[in-house]
């Protein structure tokens, strides 16, 4: 049962962003915060933890909820008229618990963690052109504000393409005679971070060559500021998501930075954007200089609402879909994308050169559903002990609750919880597909204390499931859609970068969170939890056409991938944990540091 704390802590009037919007004395969201919702030493929230951290075993099947459970679960969020499935309640009963340790640990305020929305797009491609263009099209609309959150900035093909956004904004805004207030964040770890961990980043900075976003003087149009975040050691700021005009929220798996990965981002629209702009105020910290102009709400005297209600319609974000997926995009982009990273040797295209390809995936018309963000917040600590957090414990419960299957596409998998979990649900009888990249950052994987590599783990997964329950999981590994056979990520021709969980065909949780050690216990992520089938569905739907994973990837049941003839993929790195893996596993943690290896 939930605490009456943390129920109070969902039904609060003030949240960070509204206190910020009424209150002209608060000086910054972190002021604010400190100010709502002092946290107490560590003593106490070790005592806290060891209260709740029963509650999220996966292996005991009698720790489940009362109906007396759900019902004040759905008490807690702004779901609207429709109450959230028990599936969905039973997850985000869990994930609410982890707020008894720190009502902010979610980096969103309690009252906006559970909300509802639509989805009328998803784009399953890699980073540049296709999702880049939608940041485009998007940014360069925008009247009022934007906000870019990113991990890693690299100059190269999907930085020019935001920048490009930001001059055509700049432009139209003089034409305009109004300016946009942009606010980029991102995480280029410097010495600065030891001392205050959001650094503003100076113009000479930011037009340096490493990043090469124009100077103020060549972006009249906005009002830009940038901060540069990350909690040392290892608490990486691992998000990717925009904000537009406080109407549209944008969440995708990839980085500004052009690599050889597929990869998948969400457009949302509805109520949940708030929650995403609280998030992103609680992630900046410090002072805004300028404000953002929509801080006081969506519908404040500088915006237009769209409808009488001041949300944009079901109708309407299905129409905006339909023309985005209409646009002249498809196998052309897609094949000019991937002749940056030939075919290695051996490998056979498969699709031929009439043949289509379109990334983008207009959902079908759908009312606002059950939404959660299922967050957590950096930690840089070089331990596992903050595990208690909503993305997590959401993962956990996911895994817990699942009665039919599991479905997870990740680039890493081998964070110690979720693989027991795994493993667990199918000696339960729950089917449980992985869809995970060979060699992805095997070098920094291969660090003791990181969990292995895929390859290891996929292996050491076979062995310790008893054969009566090993046809339950159906491990695969990633094979781009013109192949027919999976190409190790080392290689850097064929990666998947995608993070995704779907459990029981119904509930869905996308996000930036990776299933490996780092993600789940030190960087900042941020993750939707959508209650929906038919989402989910086309998800599934949108996945299978952009990939041959579910053809040709399936390891064998001795977590070895053989060809037709029984042959082994020939090019594994050989890279394993422990002390042979060390020397590698240093250099691949500073180039995914520096933004060059797998993050």
């Amino acid at each position: 049962m939930l605490s009456q704390k943390v129920f109070d802590l969902t039904q609060a009037k003030e949240t960070v962003s509204s206190v910020l919007a009424s209150d002209s004395n608060a000086k910054s969201p972190g002021e604010v915060a400190e100010r709502l919702h002092k946290v107490k030493g560590p003593g106490v929230i070790a005592s806290v933890k060891s209260a709740v951290v029963g509650c999220f075993s996966t292996t005991d099947p009698t720790n489940d909820h009362a109906q007396e459970d759900l019902d004040r679960a759905a008490k807690c969020g702004q779901f609207g008229e429709k109450r959230p499935s028990d599936l969905f309640l039973k997850i985000y009963h869990d994930a609410l618990q982890t707020l008894e340790v720190d009502p902010l640990i979610g980096v969103v305020s309690p009252p906006l963690m559970g909300s509802r929305g639509v989805v009328p797009l998803s784009i399953f491609s890699p980073t540049h052109p296709d999702i880049m263009q939608h940041y485009y099209d998007t940014i360069v609309n925008a009247q009022h504000e934007v906000f870019v959150a990113t991990n890693y900035w690299q100059v190269g093909n999907a930085a020019s393409k935001l920048v490009a956004a930001l001059r055509e904004l700049s432009r139209r805004s003089v034409d305009r005679g109004a300016k946009v207030v942009v606010k980029l964040m991102y995480d280029r770890g410097a010495l600065g971070q030891l001392k205050e961990n959001h650094l503003l980043v100076k113009e000479e900075e930011w037009t340096a060559e490493q990043v090469k976003i124009p100077p103020r003087s060549e972006l009249p149009g906005l009002d830009f500021e940038v901060v540069n975040y990350h909690r040392p050691v290892f608490g990486t700021f691992h998000a990717k998501y925009a904000v537009i005009d406080r109407r549209i929220a944008l969440l995708n798996s990839n980085n500004i930075q052009d690599m050889p990965n597929m990869e998948m981002m969400i457009h949302l629209e509805g109520p949940i954007v708030d929650s995403f702009y609280d998030v992103a105020l609680l992630s900046w910290d410090r002072a805004l200089n300028p404000p953002l102009p929509l801080h006081k709400g969506p519908n404040a005297d500088v915006a237009e609402p769209e409808t009488a209600a001041g949300r944009p319609t079901a109708e309407k974000n299905v129409s905006l879909a339909e023309r985005i997926r209409e646009r002249n995009h498809g196998s052309s982009r897609f094949r000019l994308e991937w002749q940056h990273h030939p075919l290695t040797d051996g490998s056979k295209p498969l699709i031929p050169k009439e043949a289509g390809f379109n990334p983008y995936f207009a959902h079908s018309p759908h009312e606002e559903c059950a939404m959660a963000l299922v967050n957590r917040r950096p930690y840089g600590s070089p331990n596992h002990s903050d595990w208690l957090t909503p993305q997590d414990v959401a993962w956990l419960a996911g895994v817990k609750h699942a009665q039919k299957r599991i479905f997870i596409q990740t680039p890493d998998f081998n964070a110690k919880p979720i693989v027991e979990g795994v493993l667990d649900a199918a000696r339960r009888g729950v089917e449980c597909v992985l869809y995970i990249c060979v060699g992805y950052n095997d070098a920094g994987e291969a660090l003791p204390f990181q969990g292995g590599t895929n390859e290891e783990v996929v292996k050491n997964m076979y062995t310790a499931l008893e054969d009566k329950y090993k046809h339950n999981l159906r491990i695969h590994w990633y094979t781009a859609i013109d192949q027919d056979r999976p190409i190790n990520a080392s290689l850097k021709k064929r990666n998947c970068h995608i993070k995704l969980m779907i459990i029981d065909d119904a509930v869905g949780i996308q996000g930036n969170g990776n299933q490996d050690a780092q993600s789940w216990y030190h960087s900042q992520e941020v993750n939707v939890m959508i209650d929906s089938p038919l989402i989910c569905k086309e998800w599934v739907e949108g996945l299978r056409r952009s990939q041959n994973t579910h053809l040709y990837g399936e390891v064998q049941k001795d977590g070895v991938w053989r060809d037709k003839d029984g042959t082994p993929l020939p090019d594994s790195t050989g890279i394993t944990s422990g002390p042979k893996g060390l020397i590698k596993g240093i250099q691949g943690t500073i180039a995914r540091v520096r933004g060059t290896g797998g993050f």
